[in-house]
Formats: structure tokens, sequence, C-alpha cells
């Protein structure tokens, strides 16, 4: 489980709230109180529950139930590898920058065909995981220092 699927599920129930701040998760009551006031806190990387913090004066207004669902989405993230914890970063490769604006490069699929291809603004098609690049490095050796310097980070507009 990723850390912000556990967050969207928490935050799905009606009396508990979980966020991501200064390297640690907070559960906490949704109920107006300040975020502070949590009652379960763990750090990202947790592999065991001896690692989470708790507070159990903070439950006052928690659910039976939306507790049970923190309890079962912690033991999940425990339960979780720390690398699959986390979302792997995306890239764009960026070409050049001319009188058009920034240029990036992409692959193209066509007739069953994949072929490389620049676009002009970023697109689904320009988007690269590190593993994806990782590769292409990989299998061709001489880009690799073209590719190194092409690398851009794609910031996640989800959620």
């Amino acid at each position: 489980m990723k850390i912000k699927e556990a967050i969207k599920i928490i935050n799905s129930t009606k009396t508990a709230v979980a966020c991501l701040w200064k390297e640690k998760i907070y559960f906490y009551a949704n109920d107006g109180v300040d975020k502070f006031d949590w009652f379960l806190m763990m750090p990202p990387k947790a592999n065991k529950w001896g690692d989470v913090k708790e507070d159990f004066e903070a439950l006052y207004s928690i659910t039976p139930k939306d507790l049970a669902r923190v309890m079962d989405v912690v033991q999940r993230l425990i339960c979780t590898p720390v690398k699959e914890r986390f979302p792997e970063k995306k890239y764009y490769l960026r070409w050049i920058d001319d009188k058009l604006g920034k240029t990036f490069l992409g692959f193209n699929n066509q007739w069953t065909e994949k072929f490389w291809s620049t676009y002009v603004a970023p697109t689904s098609n320009t988007i690269f995981t590190e593993s994806e690049l990782e590769q292409l490095k990989k299998d061709n050796p001489r880009l690799a220092p073209a590719i190194d310097a092409m690398k851009e980070e794609a910031k996640d507009d989800e959620d």
C-alpha cells in the first residue's frame, strides 16, 4: 500500500483524518481540533507496531468503525515493504528550449510500432519512471549521459 493511498482511505472516513507532515503520518479526529491532537503517529518507514506512537486520550470523537479502519490501514502499511510505500519518481526528457517553448522527448505508439517523438508540451507519452530511464540507459549506454542531462522531474498532479 502506498502512503497516499493509505491517507486517502483514512480521509474517506467520517471521524478520522490522516496527513503526512514533516516525515510523519498523523492520524487524528476529524472534529476541527488541531491536527497535532493526534491519536496515532508513525514514521513512513515504520516496519513494526513498536515504531507507532499513540496518544489514546485523543480518541474522544473517533467511532469504533473508523478506528478499526485506521488500525487496519496502519497494519497494511507496516506489512508493505518500505520501497513499495512511495511512488516511483517520474521524469520528462527535456530536449530543447526554443522560440516555441520547451520541447520534450517521448515515445509515440502507432501501428504496433514504438518510436521516439518530440512534443512541445509535456504529455503522458513524455513521462518516464526512474526504472524506465534506467532501462533505457542500460539498453543504450552511449545515451546515458544525455538522458541524465535531459532528465527533469515531473511534478505529481494527482490528489
